[in-house]
């Protein structure tokens, strides 16, 4: 079993109009699609794309809580999120033609002491009957900024692997517990390194110097160009074959999602990044965020090489 941590979970709105967006005009929506959103939700639909059995956890409040739980259940995934008394968050995506994106995203609504120390023993039961756990994307106000240090810390203490994939000071402080895998893209690690990284070979010691801090896998996302990975076993990287992306939006929680599932497998690092390579591919070729099929991403995974860097 997988669990999925998102603490920052919303409604996720995706507005599809026929015409350019105009300001200060009414506009009408041709197509309107509900999801359940947030990173962790992409990465457990990914996972559960793949097979595997998968968990979801975090926060939800009010109506917008009890339709989140019902869109996840759609999805095939089981839920074990902590009720809270504030709503949660609605995010919208208006779609234009020619591909124009814009986004409206809600902050999260506060959580308490109380609902943080629930959330802190609902995680330490299912991190003991999980094989990985994935915390992704931001956190709601009155989480704290080192809230993802004390929940990797929990799961660490159980002896379990833990992927971290966030930014800023949720990134900054959550390292410093040492996640079994992080996600940085390349200005992250800069901001967690000090340094401005510029071209492949500085990210090849970026990564390699995050691992030398005690991050058993660090994974830099060099967008369509692959990515570079730090681990035990040396320093790789990841080529995508091409491809005309209908979908790129959720990717890189594809590819969490997905290396989540290669790990619970026991694949060898160089395979992981492969097979996560080749799910995060085959998302792209969807319409729908996290979705996939495994078909399409097992031809893509014949097509992704990986190769020693260092």
């Amino acid at each position: 079993m997988i669990t999925t941590v998102t603490l920052n979970a919303s409604i996720d709105k995706a507005y599809r109009i026929n015409v350019p967006l105009t300001k200060g005009t009414v506009m009408r929506v041709a197509e309107c699609e509900d999801s359940a959103g947030g990173k962790g939700l992409n990465a457990a639909r990914a996972i559960a794309a793949c097979g595997e059995p998968v968990v979801a956890t975090g926060f939800v409040g009010g109506n917008n809580g009890r339709y989140l739980c019902e869109l996840v259940a759609r999805d095939g995934i089981r839920e074990r999120f902590v009720r809270v008394k504030n709503e949660t968050r609605c995010c919208v995506n208006v779609l234009e033609p020619g591909g124009g994106s814009t986004e409206f995203l809600e902050p999260g609504r506060p959580v308490d002491k109380a609902e943080f120390d629930e959330m802190m023993g609902t995680l330490l039961g299912l991190a003991k009957q999980s094989d990985v756990v994935t915390m992704s994307g931001s956190a709601p106000a009155g989480a704290g900024s080192d809230v993802y240090q004390n929940l990797v810390r929990l799961v660490r203490e159980v002896g379990k692997p833990v992927i971290l994939d966030a930014s800023g000071d949720f990134l900054m402080q959550g390292i410093r517990a040492l996640p079994t895998m992080v996600k940085p893209n390349i200005d992250e690690i800069g901001q967690l390194l000090g340094r401005k990284i510029e071209g492949v070979n500085e990210v090849v010691r970026a990564a390699r110097e995050l691992h030398e801090r005690g991050i058993e896998i660090v994974v830099v996302s060099l967008g369509a160009a692959g990515a570079i990975m730090a681990c035990d076993e040396g320093v790789f990287r990841g080529h995508a074959p091409k491809i005309q992306a209908v979908n790129p939006v959720g990717a890189g929680d594809t590819m969490v999602g997905s290396f989540a599932v290669a790990i619970a497998r026991g694949m060898e690092a160089p395979e992981c990044l492969r097979f996560a390579m080749s799910c995060a591919s085959a998302s792209c070729l969807s319409p729908h965020t996290g979705r996939f099929d495994p078909a399409v991403a097992d031809k893509l995974f014949q097509e992704t090489a990986v190769e020693s860097v260092a």
